[in-house]
């Protein structure tokens, strides 16, 4: 027998090495482990409706994408495979970067982004993110869908908030609010502020002689044609009623005259045509200013209304200043 032969039994009767034997257990389960989620990522890539894209966090490589992506983005899937998202995303490469690091490390998986199609346009995209396992690495699978409906629904409801219904200007809540900040302004700046009230003249009169949707008629007309008069960085809203306010931020009430008289010129020029006749405008207008002293925007507004007042006793159709 030879020295080999001799050996044989003793290298049978030698017990397997534990660590060994358990660190193979360990491999076959990780590879087991990744057909799973191969499988399973496969199978949601193919019925998923959305849009998804799976994504290299190191490199910014697109590594997969379902047909949903393909038919969004009109790339083929070889062209998407050849693509780093910033050629998608409309970000910059640092600022994409910085979002695929929150959401690799989960610290954020809702975000809102424009999305650049094949064809150069640009749409808004709600984007759901987290990491995965893809072939035996730690990935970004991102499920997109188009948010066009949801952020044009958005925008509506943030106009209907801040805009009047029937005047298409400002509404008293956002008026006040540009107020409060340009008087705050004002103050922190050492600049002027003037503010004026604006009433129609003789509204009820109107009303009660052609109707309320008359009344409606003159007020839209009158808020269209006085919101032209104004300047860019000047504010025309509606307080309620009849009532008009204009805010001129940065402008004493030496320079904010001319711009009021423009408005108050453009009134007495509207000829409404009305179901049962003919009517015109005029306009009553309170200026003051922000004076030192005022601890608000409501004192200045209080004198604003005082001099309405003047020019309403003093005949109407006239402008009043009230000084601190």
């Amino acid at each position: 027998m030879s020295e080999f032969e001799t050996e044989i039994p003793t290298i049978l009767a030698t017990p397997p090495n534990p660590d060994l034997a358990a660190l193979l257990a360990e491999r076959q389960g990780l590879i087991r482990a990744n057909r799973f989620l191969a499988d399973r990522v496969d199978a949601l890539m193919n019925v998923h409706h959305a849009a998804i894209l799976i994504i290299d966090p190191e490199t910014g490589t697109i590594l997969d994408a379902n047909d949903a992506a393909v038919r969004r983005y009109a790339y083929s899937r070889t062209q998407l495979l050849t693509r780093h998202i910033g050629e998608i995303n409309t970000l910059t490469k640092p600022e994409i970067a910085q979002r695929i690091q929150q959401a690799v490390a989960a610290r954020r998986n809702h975000f809102e982004f424009s999305h650049r199609l094949r064809d150069g346009s640009v749409q808004e995209v709600d984007v759901y993110s987290g990491p995965i396992f893809y072939n035996g690495n730690v990935a970004l699978i991102s499920f997109i869908h188009d948010a066009t409906r949801r952020k044009s629904l958005e925008r509506k409801l943030k106009a209907m908030a801040s805009t009047d219904s029937l005047t298409g200007c400002c509404n008293r809540r956002r008026f006040l609010t540009i107020l409060r900040h340009e008087f705050r302004q004002s103050r922190r700046n050492r600049m002027p502020l003037t503010f004026a009230m604006v009433d129609l003249d003789h509204f009820k009169t109107v009303n009660d002689t052609f109707g309320h949707p008359a009344g409606d008629m003159v007020l839209k007309a009158l808020a269209k044609s006085c919101a032209k008069m104004i300047r860019d960085s000047d504010c025309f809203g509606r307080l309620g009623g009849e009532e008009f306010g204009v805010i001129l931020p940065a402008t004493a009430i030496a320079a904010a005259i001319p711009v009021l008289s423009r408005v108050r010129e453009a009134a007495q020029e509207l000829r409404l045509v009305l179901p049962h006749g003919t009517a015109g405008a005029t306009l009553s207008i309170g200026i003051s200013a922000a004076v030192d002293g005022d601890d608000d925007e409501t004192a200045m507004m209080k004198r604003a209304d005082a001099a309405l007042y003047a020019a309403k006793a003093n005949g109407r159709n006239r402008l009043e200043v009230v000084s601190g």
